[in-house]
């Protein structure tokens, strides 16, 4: 490496620490020679020499989690859910998405209940399809086989709210079905992705999930399995 063009990254941590210590040792200087008679410049010496030590005790002791999350943010995982059927949570990000949604579950009942209902008049994947003529959504559910009762079931109303609304936005909407069992929930908005398990039973309604960015090798993994499965799989 050429040591004149060479470059070495300095987190901003360790920079704030460094120029807080440094200030601290100036200020402890000052406070040491200052003129014992001069009570005014001694207060303000001793005030701010007090504050300083403070807050330096105070980031070093958040330090370590200040790192972690730096650690989590630099791998682009965004945020980590308790539950994947935060609708909320869901809203935010479809609400804005310009370009695809991706969506593969055990039924995409809910999202589609949630998000692509013509009745709710809050529907925001729909206003967002009319807004962005570049949108298209698509749906990839596992076949009747490979479904349990209650999931055929809602599977029913989830293709008769699709068949309304295939027609009226040109084929932007489609829904395709694997012949396989559904391992992983998650939904794809432009750049960023929430995924979680599935499980066989209950339970999976209230497992937890992470959102990530897109272009991380995460992200990468599960937006090739879903292009996998597509690509495969028998439209409805």
């Amino acid at each position: 490496m050429n040591f004149e063009t060479g470059r070495i990254r300095v987190p901003l941590w360790l920079i704030l620490t460094i120029a807080i210590s440094i200030a601290t040792m100036g200020v402890g200087y000052w406070y040491y020679v200052v003129d014992t008679a001069n009570a005014k410049e001694l207060g303000l010496a001793g005030g701010i020499l007090t504050g300083l030590l403070v807050y330096l005790a105070t980031f070093l002791t958040l330090l370590r989690p200040i790192v972690e999350l730096d650690r989590f943010h630099r791998m682009g995982i965004k945020a980590l859910l308790a539950n994947r059927h935060d609708k909320d949570y869901y809203r935010r990000l479809v609400k804005n998405s310009r370009f695809k949604v991706d969506v593969l579950g055990a039924s995409c009942s809910r999202f589609v209940r949630d998000f692509l209902d013509p009745d709710d008049d809050d529907a925001v994947l729909i206003n967002a399809l009319h807004k962005n003529r570049q949108l298209r959504v698509r749906l990839l559910i596992p076949s009747d086989v490979h479904m349990g009762e209650e999931a055929r079931s809602a599977t029913a109303a989830t293709l008769k709210r699709l068949t309304r609304l295939q027609q009226t936005f040109n084929g932007r909407i489609e829904l395709r079905r694997f012949d396989d069992v559904a391992r992983h929930s998650f939904v794809v908005a432009d750049e960023d992705l929430v995924a979680g398990p599935i499980f066989d039973d209950d339970k999976s309604r209230h497992a937890p999930a992470v959102h990530v960015a897109t272009g991380t090798l995460f992200g990468q993994k599960y937006s090739a399995y879903f292009e996998s499965l597509w690509e495969h799989a028998e439209i409805a």
